[in-house]
């Protein structure tokens, strides 16, 4: 799910569907979406997935990065924030091994704003939704996608914080009673 958290990709959705004297009706049915979601979307009220704002963007005759602009912008710098951040606590990590941690650091910084981001679209939209396959079928809680993406990336960021962590030297390690307690040896 992509968030929308500054509704700059709506607004710029609004924008280019005004542009070409279209409803939002229309455009909901070139993208095989329903007229209330789409709505929704274009009001900053909802997250689509990368491929709903994809076909949003060819209905729009538009490009997926003319919607995204400033969100990529903002979240590049969120992540140099982040890489930031990580280079701090790892900077006692051996020279020799700076090149692996480079990698892993960046990947870290994605990950970490990326979680953010799910982090907020759970609380704004709650762990399930109501769910159903076909409209004969009476609707169901379903744990929402976006719950299964958060769970798989908070797993891989901390195998990566643990792979930067005993690369530092011992010396620097904080010890787990340490660490539990939020200070340093």
């Amino acid at each position: 799910m992509i968030n929308l958290d500054s509704k700059s990709v709506a607004s710029r959705m609004k924008q280019k569907r005004l542009e070409l004297r279209l409803t939002q009706v229309e455009v909901s049915i070139h993208c095989q979406i329903s007229s209330r979601y789409y709505a929704s979307i274009e009001n900053g009220k909802n997250s689509p997935s990368l491929e709903t704002l994809a076909s949003i963007a060819e209905a729009l005759g538009c490009t997926l990065h003319f919607l995204l602009n400033d969100r990529v912008d903002d979240m590049e710098k969120r992540v140099e924030i982040e890489r930031e951040r990580l280079n701090q606590l790892f900077k006692n990590i051996p020279k020799e091994k700076q090149n692996l941690v480079e990698g892993l650091i960046t990947q870290a910084a994605r990950l970490r704003t990326l979680l953010d981001d799910n982090w907020r679209d759970i609380l704004e939209n709650g762990e399930y939704e109501k769910f159903k396959q076909s409209e004969n079928q009476v609707a169901y809680d379903r744990r929402r996608p976006i719950v299964e993406n958060y769970d798989n990336r908070d797993k891989t960021y901390q195998l990566i914080i643990k792979q930067l962590t005993e690369l530092l030297p011992e010396s620097v390690k904080p010890d787990k009673k340490s660490k539990l307690l939020g200070r340093n040896k």
